[in-house]
């Protein structure tokens, strides 16, 4: 079954029952069944019930996701996207300067530190784990959350702790982490790469997050990322990270993820 993902922040008002019944009326064109995911409750609607989706996307600056299933969905899609460019905020890779990308950069701006955040370059070349794990280490050098000097001994910190176990953390999902001294500030790096071994008992992965932290770090810090690592546990929630292709979806997953109530 074909199935597409929009993903957006609702605006400073939300999306009204009105909207919410054009919502209803345009998906009712389709034969593909269209659903409102909310990113931060987890849960979600069809369309058809328009007071039901209002529960999930009626507060400002929701973190939603249209998930269009069916054979016309493509077509779905291109339609749906006018509306949500009309009345909601997309998440788009092209445009930096779009409502959703400046409410990104909005909610990043409320974590109490910063927060490098780096999508690996030329990933899906790579053909083998460790060929994937030194790639993503020289990103962290690139983008100077680590010394060209140091680059070796991260490396080497992130194969110890591969060898003791294999950070798959849910299906599909990688996520290789360190926290030691030559780290200079908090960073995710992401990568989508063609499916890999993982030499895990949990089978392949398409998606690496890569952790890491200095050391020390404040309470803070390791908060935030003890929450995201929760959300791991949450089916939906690692569904929409496998679903997820770009840059600024990803990262708006793993902020609003930090951002959550303990």
């Amino acid at each position: 079954m074909l199935e597409r993902r929009l993903t957006f922040y609702c605006g400073e008002t939300g999306l009204t029952l009105f909207q919410l019944d054009k919502l209803k009326k345009l998906a009712g064109y389709f034969s593909s069944d269209v659903h409102v995911f909310n990113l931060q409750l987890l849960r979600a609607e069809s369309v058809t019930k328009p007071l039901r989706v209002s529960t999930l996307a009626s507060k400002p600056y929701q973190l939603c996701q249209l998930i269009i299933t069916g054979a016309d969905a493509e077509l779905a899609l291109l339609v749906l996207t006018d509306f949500i460019h009309e009345y909601a905020c997309p998440l788009l890779l092209s445009s930096s300067d779009s409502k959703g990308n400046a409410i990104l950069k909005q909610r990043m701006a409320l974590l109490d530190f910063p927060l490098s955040f780096i999508t690996a370059k030329q990933a899906q070349t790579v053909q083998n784990k460790a060929s994937l794990l030194a790639t993503l280490t020289r990103s962290l050098v690139d983008e100077k959350v680590i010394k060209a000097d140091d680059y070796q001994a991260v490396l080497s910190a992130i194969e110890k702790r591969e060898i003791i176990s294999a950070t798959v953390m849910a299906e599909g999902i990688a996520m290789p982490h360190v926290m030691i001294e030559p780290i200079l500030q908090p960073a995710m790096v992401t990568s989508c790469c063609q499916e890999m071994d993982w030499q895990s008992p949990r089978g392949n992965i398409s998606k690496v997050l890569m952790m890491v932290l200095p050391k020390p770090s404040p309470r803070c810090v390791l908060m935030a990322f003890s929450r995201f690592s929760k959300q791991l546990l949450q089916e939906p929630y690692t569904q929409a990270l496998r679903q997820a292709s770009d840059s600024h979806v990803l990262q708006a997953l793993i902020i609003e993820a930090m951002l959550a109530s303990d």
